[in-house]
């Protein structure tokens, strides 16, 4: 992140406290803020079957909310407070404009590719149906939902492009990775913007 960013976002960023049980985020609302806990622990939990399943514990020094954020989608998960504590906030505008661009790396399909060729790997983060449908070759899916679950199994020397079909997933995905300290390049407009033509001179979608 450049240094006049984090200067500017030291100026914005917003503590709030939190108490136990409070809902702070809550599946299917908009996205609003991008949340550092500060003090105090946290459940993530989504609505399946009927029933909340809780995906993750979260403590100080960890980070939530970016997802929607930046594929400009709902909230995927309701985030809960177990314990009291402080939130560091930041407004959705202000996340995107200093933290979300300078984390990203965008790169076209022929940038791509030859990246691929010297050794990153692609990395599918659709669902699996989706994958199986049209993946690109040698591709690994660890699809959105999971990509934290990947921190610390993924290989920390390998860089990664992300992709899905609009680009909005994998830039999301890639900028959970990238926080964690990954090397990782995000296919622009994702595999919408690839012509067919393209793909079959290169060999780069299974049949």
């Amino acid at each position: 992140m450049p240094p006049a960013n984090i200067g500017e976002l030291l100026k914005r960023i917003e503590a709030i406290a939190v108490w136990d049980k409070d809902v702070v985020v809550r599946e299917g609302d908009e996205g609003d803020y991008y949340y550092l806990i500060e003090s105090g622990r946290a459940q993530v939990s989504r609505l399946v079957d009927g029933a909340q399943q809780v995906l993750a514990e979260i403590k100080a020094g960890d980070v939530f909310g970016e997802e929607a954020l930046i594929s400009d989608s709902k909230r995927n998960a309701s985030v809960t407070m177990r314990s009291n504590g402080v939130l560091l906030r930041l407004k959705k505008k202000d996340f995107l404009e200093l933290m979300k661009e300078p984390l990203l790396h965008r790169i076209s399909y022929q940038a791509a590719c030859q990246l691929i060729a010297q050794g990153a790997v692609w990395m599918d983060v659709r669902h699996p149906a989706e994958y199986r449908h049209d993946k690109l070759p040698g591709a690994i899916n660890v699809p959105l939902n999971d990509v934290r679950k990947a921190i610390g199994v993924l290989s920390n020397t390998t860089p990664y492009v992300t992709y899905c079909q609009s680009g909005r997933r994998s830039a999301a995905a890639a900028f959970v990775l990238a926080q964690a300290g990954y090397k990782v390049f995000v296919l622009e407009n994702g595999l919408w913007s690839v012509s067919k033509a393209e793909q079959q001179q290169d060999g780069e979608i299974n049949e």
